[in-house]
């Protein structure tokens, strides 16, 4: 006997199996960044195999996979040269109804500095979009970990100044308000504890208008129970929730833009006995803290102090001791201590802090006075004829068999090995 909803059955299946299928089209004909595009093209040129490129590419991969954590607001500045493929990345959390921007004002503009941002799911760097114009901007619709990747294409020289912020997604929405004016929090107890705030208090004048956060359409308005005269707005796939009004200046189903007053604020409802104020929460399959939609940007950066001289150059250790940190603060603990004369590379610098690159590879971040330029040798050293120098400490690999005995000046030492020059060129020796 056949089954009378097989039919049904076999179009539903048909719609999921579209579905999906459709998901896999949109990722197959996703545009590739710049970067992506720019890399393909690398890759079908006649430098494919060239050792350059192969090391633009996986610098660029070894940054994201192991991105420098930084918190906003954050500024800093990179130097880079035509003959080194070098690559930044660093980590952010961003809150739910936070924005970051990111702006690049990149000082050569006859190439291209590609920035893109990437989220982090399961553990993993996935591309969401590229800076457009010099400007990036990225809302959270839920609390995430967001890697911001810069690196300038092959063969060009040139700086270029990076700037995040951490701005609101969403307006403040009671007309001249400022933080100072936000009384009461989220989770703040209500009813002797029985009950939490759901929303936040932002006290002002009676009267003072209040405006709509986003673009959206009321959705209900009225006079009832603990919120008095209330306005719900329907934005961004969100409800906005305006309570405790003096009047209302909107009616249910107006289409109403960011900033357009939907009432004013007053102490109806069960705040007859508290100071005019506005209630607003957020409803999104639940109340949600609303305060990041709206609390004020933060964007003072730390002007740049580090000297931008000696960036992506060999500087040394001039102290005792000295700690590399992870971030440009003495707040967390250090990733390592260098000792005098130990050599690191300045690959950029925040505030009062270089942001180097330790012998063996690992970044992070040490307090400008503790660190010199290596442009001054700290003795001599004979290389001997058949001996090996490297190009890198981590190498393995001789870069080349010295054919004749040469005395050369070195200028850091690390563990088993001196930072030398031959020529122009910077190289490793076994002590």
């Amino acid at each position: 006997m056949s089954n009378p909803l097989r039919p049904y059955v076999d179009f539903y299946l048909g719609v999921i199996v579209l579905l999906g299928s459709c998901n896999k089209i949109n990722k197959v004909f996703k545009q590739d960044s710049p970067r992506q595009t720019y890399a393909k093209g690398l890759e079908e040129s006649p430098l494919a195999g060239n050792a350059m490129v192969r090391n633009w590419q996986q610098m660029g991969d070894s940054v994201l996979n192991d991105p420098v954590a930084i918190e906003i607001p954050f500024q800093t500045k990179i130097v880079y040269f035509s003959d080194e493929a070098n690559a930044w990345a660093w980590q952010v959390s961003l809150p739910q109804g936070r924005t970051l921007r990111v702006h690049i004002n990149q000082f050569d503009s006859t190439h291209h500095v590609f920035v893109d941002l990437y989220s982090i799911e399961d553990g993993s760097p996935q591309f969401e979009k590229s800076i457009k114009d010099s400007i990036l901007s990225y809302t959270a619709n839920q609390p995430q970990s967001l890697i911001i990747r810069v690196q300038a294409e092959l063969l060009v020289s040139g700086s270029a100044t990076l700037a995040l912020t951490d701005n609101p997604s969403m307006q403040f929405p009671v007309q001249g308000g400022i933080q100072a004016d936000i009384g009461s929090f989220w989770g703040d107890p209500r009813d002797a504890g029985r009950r939490s705030h759901e929303g936040v208090d932002i006290f002002a004048d009676r009267g003072t208008p209040v405006l709509a956060s986003a673009d959206g359409r009321v959705s209900r308005t009225g006079n009832r129970g603990l919120g008095g005269r209330q306005v719900w707005l329907r934005a961004d796939g969100k409800s906005m929730y305006y309570a405790h009004l003096d009047s209302i200046n909107s009616h249910t189903g107006q289409k109403v833009s960011r900033g357009d007053t939907l009432g004013f604020v007053g102490n109806s409802g069960n705040a007859r006995t508290t100071p005019p104020h506005l209630h607003f929460g957020i409803y999104d399959r639940g109340a949600i803290n609303p305060l990041p939609f709206i609390d004020f940007a933060k964007t003072n950066t730390e002007p740049l102090t580090a000297d931008p001289e000696a960036f992506s150059k060999w500087g040394r250790i001039v102290s005792a001791k000295a700690n590399v940190r992870p971030l440009p603060s003495t707040q967390e603990p250090p990733l390592a201590s260098l000792s005098k004369n130990n050599p690191v590379q300045i690959i950029g610098g925040t505030g009062e802090w270089y942001q180097v690159q330790l012998p063996e590879g690992e970044r992070g971040f040490i307090y400008q006075t503790l660190v010199e330029l290596a442009d001054t040798r700290l003795g001599q050293t004979t290389l001997r004829k058949n001996d090996f120098y490297f190009s890198s400490y981590s190498a393995t690999k001789p870069l080349l068999r010295s054919d004749s005995e040469l005395t050369i000046e070195y200028f850091g030492s690390y563990r088993d090995r001196q930072l030398s020059k031959i020529g122009n060129r910077w190289v490793w020796l076994s002590k």
